[in-house]
């Protein structure tokens, strides 16, 4: 992402704003759907999420990616609905994209036992492992996203690990 986009999007530029949304859209729309498993809600809150974009994007001080800002407000949002509805965010198949007619059975096989195990794992934790490894989001980034502290995060992550493995090896 353009620092100058950002930029122009910050002093208000209307061409800039809507560039962010057009490149962040879909995106928004799959964290929110994989998060709330239902296409009105994930469509209602990707629209509050760029809302909230708009109006508080003068406030964002590129100390993170702008993907990660806008992660932290997706997952936010759908925590609210969740915790509204007295629901906890529960496993979300992050593997499960649409994937070509050509993707060999192997890969779909490894897909499933990676999403099975994943499974296993607490909502904190499942988020956490997610974010590291196949979002490839640093701990700092994690922090800003989850609101969790450094410390609790490599806790979460080693708890992670550990149970992935003995699981694995079952």
């Amino acid at each position: 992402m353009s620092k100058e986009l950002i930029q122009r999007a910050k002093k208000g530029n209307t061409d800039a704003l809507n560039e962010l949304i057009e490149k962040y859209k879909s995106v928004a729309f799959s964290i929110a759907f994989k998060y709330l498993k239902n296409k009105e809600d994930a469509e209602d809150i990707t629209q509050n999420a760029f809302i909230i974009v708009l109006r508080s994007i003068k406030k964002f001080r590129n100390e993170s990616k702008f993907s990660t800002w806008l992660y932290k407000i997706i997952y936010h949002e759908c925590l609210k609905v969740l915790k509204s509805r007295n629901l906890m965010i529960e496993y979300i198949p992050e593997f499960t994209q649409i994937e070509a007619a050509e993707v060999k059975d192997e890969t779909k096989k490894v897909d499933h036992k990676i999403d099975e195990l994943l499974s296993h794992l607490k909502p904190n934790e499942y988020t956490v492992i997610t974010l590291f490894y196949l979002k490839e989001k640093s701990i700092k980034e994690i922090g800003e996203i989850t609101s969790f502290s450094k410390a609790n995060i490599k806790v979460i992550l080693h708890r992670a690990r550990t149970k992935l493995k003995e699981i694995y090896n079952t």
